[in-house]
């Protein structure tokens, strides 16, 4: 991530609690009145958000000390304390809101990846998806990447994945199958199929095809495609995708694939529980 994209993000967030500066604060809160607060985990989480954190801090109030007792993406035990914050309260107050929903909401994605990552054997690759609310999709990334899982498609400019919309517009498989024979071959092309048809249909041709992502399969025919798969053409690589779950994801690790990917990763995870308290005050 880039210090720039970061600042984008954040300035955005404050200007949305901050619009029009903090009522509250700005009112009661004496601007001599300094204080050190803590971040605490409420349960166990792996932490991730650290660089964020302290740059909503020092957007608010550059002479903010930020003091982290856990690096990022280390794990962190129920009831710890996370890191400090320390400076004039009024910043303390102005920051803390935005600070905590970005670091609960990312350590609530790289938690989930981390319990799923220590589930899974070493194959298949877990991926993520481009399911990520506008304009975080940059941080949910990178939460997935701390939590130890990879990231897939950044953007519809990084690669050709063919889905049944591209399908439907094209007139059917077939034809999109005949137009990659143009293709230049250092592209590489990945399309999702519906059922053991439309797979048959992929392992007859000599188009360049480099995945195949069985998607939505019911577990039956996901055996029968991966056998045809290694069978016939044993060099194409295989992804699972479609409705998989931390709940169910123990279904599917049975298979012998190269990668499986959910959007839950991002779209549905829990946030982290982690408050912020101030534990001491002083006057300048």
């Amino acid at each position: 991530m880039e210090l720039w994209q970061l600042r984008e993000i954040v300035l955005k967030a404050l200007q949305e609690d901050l619009p029009f500066g903090d009522k509250t604060t700005e009112f009661l809160i004496p601007q001599n009145l300094f204080g050190r607060a803590y971040f605490l985990a409420k349960s166990d989480l792996v932490i991730c958000g650290e660089p964020i954190v302290e740059l909503v801090f020092h957007e608010i109030d550059p002479s903010v000390k930020i003091t982290w007792l856990y690096s990022e993406g280390a794990e962190v035990p129920k009831k710890s304390k996370i890191g400090f914050a320390e400076g004039r309260v009024s910043s303390l107050l102005k920051a803390e809101r935005v600070a905590l929903n970005f670091l609960q909401h990312l350590s609530g994605i790289a938690t989930t990846v981390r319990r799923l990552i220590k589930f899974l054997p070493e194959k298949p690759l877990l991926l993520d998806t481009r399911k990520t609310l506008p304009g975080l999709k940059i941080l949910q990334k990178y939460a997935v990447r701390i939590g130890g899982a990879k990231n897939h498609r950044f953007s519809l400019s990084d690669g050709i994945l063919i889905k049944d919309n591209h399908l439907k517009a094209l007139g059917g498989l077939e034809k999109v199958l005949d137009k990659l024979k143009n293709l230049p071959h250092y592209l590489k092309v990945e399309i999702e199929v519906k059922n053991l048809s439309e797979l048959e249909i992929i392992l007859k041709s000599e188009a360049q095809v480099d995945i195949v992502m069985l998607d939505n399969f019911s577990l039956e025919d996901l055996k029968k495609a991966i056998s045809l798969i290694r069978s016939q053409k044993p060099n194409l690589k295989i992804e699972i995708s479609g409705g998989i779950t931390e709940e169910n994801l123990k279904d599917y690790i049975q298979f012998d694939v190269d990668f499986i990917s959910s959007g839950a990763l991002t779209h549905s995870v829990k946030a982290s529980d982690i408050s912020f308290k101030i534990e001491e005050i002083w006057e300048e």
